[in-house]
């Protein structure tokens, strides 16, 4: 009783610290007065490093969520912005219900976010006893604008938001739905639902579990690519697409640069998984979507979630266990990636902007086969100590982005 006690304590310790996350728009308010006193954002690029995990952990529930940092932006706007991630996340309610599982129960809660120019977007998933003791998964999340503290809503990111709305729907059911269906238990993809986040691959819409669940029973989610979008984007150079960097492509020379620098971080923006990460942790996090695949090479996984689709993670074949295995390859099929677009970008563009590639392997029938991947050119560009990998077909078209050892 006396542990519960100051378990209690603790918690309304942190609601009145927070204020229970209430009036974050009187709070955006005010701190975007006092941010014209103090000045704009800081010089430096907005990332995901202005985040820090903050949670609490109870018995076997724990609860995760992100909070700006200190000392980065100033004091009241830091405030506000934190509040309204809270209130967005539920954490309030989060962290009260771990309270209540002491003597029975698990809820474990997770977060996952992207900053895109001066937008904060992340999401937060609830799996277990979220409401009763009945194994349940919710999401929540927000986006919000780290200039002033405020919601960003999705019909600002385009010039006729019903047009943009039309337009998602039609994908979802004529895209998304006939790929998607063998791998859900529900999907009810349309209307839209309440609830969104952003990535630099696209919009990604977060669905009720009733509406949409996978095969390991999870709430589902969704992304459409900003390549779907672009015709009802808002292309204007003060459209918060621009501010968010999410008009850009392979244009430049610099851009080529950037694409040869994130290759060579062993990143693709976007995509929740890295070069070297473990497989094991990585389908023990997301489930697989489908059993594993091969090719010439070793192991082909498809995993569940937005981030994943259209998206294969390689590894090795050097035995029927893959708990030790690291993930040595990213193939994207599907979406924007560093500029390219697979089924769009044309071979002569990308050899125009990166020069010409330290190898090309020519893909007969045989060999594509092999590779899971259609006759072509294969283009390889050595990325520091990785390669990028540009799979086109036989009219010189993008098929594939792989980012290898």
């Amino acid at each position: 009783m006396k542990a519960r006690k100051l378990i209690c304590a603790a918690l309304s310790a942190l609601f009145l610290w927070t204020g229970c996350a209430a009036g974050a728009d009187e709070k955006a308010s005010e701190a975007s007065a006092k941010r014209e006193e103090e000045g704009n954002l800081p010089a430096e690029q907005p990332s995901l490093e202005w985040m820090e995990d903050r949670g609490l952990e109870l018995g076997d529930s724990a609860v995760s969520y992100p909070a700006l940092r200190e000392g980065i932006l100033p004091e009241a706007l830091r405030d506000a912005i934190n509040a309204r991630i809270l209130e967005d996340g539920a954490i309030p309610e989060y962290t009260a219900r771990i309270s209540q599982l002491i003597s029975g129960g698990k809820l474990r809660v997770s977060w996952r976010g992207s900053v895109l120019g001066p937008v904060f977007s992340f999401a937060v998933a609830a799996e277990g006893a979220v409401v009763t003791l009945r194994s349940s998964y919710v999401w929540t999340g927000g986006n919000i604008d780290l200039q002033d503290g405020r919601e960003v809503s999705w019909e600002k990111l385009f010039s006729d938001p019903e047009a943009a709305r039309e337009r998602m729907e039609t994908y979802l059911e004529e895209s998304v739905a006939p790929e998607l269906s063998a791998h859900l238990l529900s999907s009810d993809m349309t209307p839209l639902p309440e609830r969104f986040r952003m990535t630099e691959r696209g919009i990604v819409w977060m669905y009720p579990r009733e509406r949409l669940s996978t095969l390991s029973d999870r709430a589902g989610d969704v992304l459409i690519p900003w390549t779907a979008l672009r015709e009802e984007l808002d292309s204007s150079e003060e459209g918060l697409p621009a501010r968010m960097g999410i008009t850009a492509g392979l244009r430049t020379e610099e851009d080529a640069e950037k694409l040869k620098e994130r290759a060579a971080a062993g990143e693709i923006p976007g995509i929740p998984a890295r070069l070297g990460d473990s497989v094991q942790e990585l389908t023990d996090r997301w489930r697989m979507l489908t059993d594993p695949d091969v090719d010439a090479l070793g192991r082909v996984f498809a995993l569940e979630g937005a981030e994943f689709r259209g998206v294969y993670l390689l590894t090795d074949y050097l035995s029927e266990s893959w708990e030790e295995s690291r993930v040595e390859g990213i193939r994207v099929e599907e979406g924007g990636v560093y500029g390219l677009i697979p089924g769009e970008t044309a071979r002569e563009d990308w050899l125009r902007l990166l020069g010409e590639p330290d190898h090309t392997l020519e893909m007969d029938a045989e060999l594509a086969e092999a590779y899971r991947t259609v006759p072509g050119k294969r283009d390889y560009y050595v990325c520091g100590a990785h390669r990028l990998q540009l799979q086109a077909d036989g009219t010189g078209t993008l098929v594939s982005v792989t980012l290898s050892e």
